[in-house]
């Protein structure tokens, strides 16, 4: 699925789904695991709830929330949220692009121990 213009409203429910938009604020959803959602305008709003999904907001002021385990880029001022398992509960791991050195363009997942956002190997 792919949209160029703003305000583009994405959804899919499917295993595998290629989502990708160019306009500024899009809001994209995908239920599907496997998802690859990518977004390069500015206050995108994605989500996410299958597990395995790889995202990439390149704009400014995205938010992207995950309710499976994800792999997750944003922008400059984007905000990330990402579930883990510590062994007793669900919990997010919650990082602001320019805080706690979390940076624009570097792919993080969530350390299912600590609930740490680490750099993903080789992204």
């Amino acid at each position: 699925i792919g949209s160029s213009g703003p305000y583009a409203r994405i959804g899919s429910s499917g295993d595998f789904a290629k989502i990708g938009s160019s306009g500024d604020f899009a809001r994209i959803g995908s239920s599907g695991d496997f998802a690859r959602i990518g977004s390069s305008g500015d206050s995108a709003r994605i989500g996410s709830s299958g597990p395995y999904a790889r995202i990439v907001a390149e704009g400014d002021d995205a938010v992207i929330a995950c309710a499976g385990s994800a792999t997750v880029t944003a922008g400059p001022r984007g905000a990330i949220c990402i579930p883990y398992w510590d062994g007793k509960r669900n919990r997010f791991a919650i990082g602001y692009v320019g805080e706690d050195g979390i940076e624009a363009g570097k792919a993080y997942r969530a350390d299912e121990k600590t609930g740490k956002l680490l750099v993903e190997a080789g992204k």
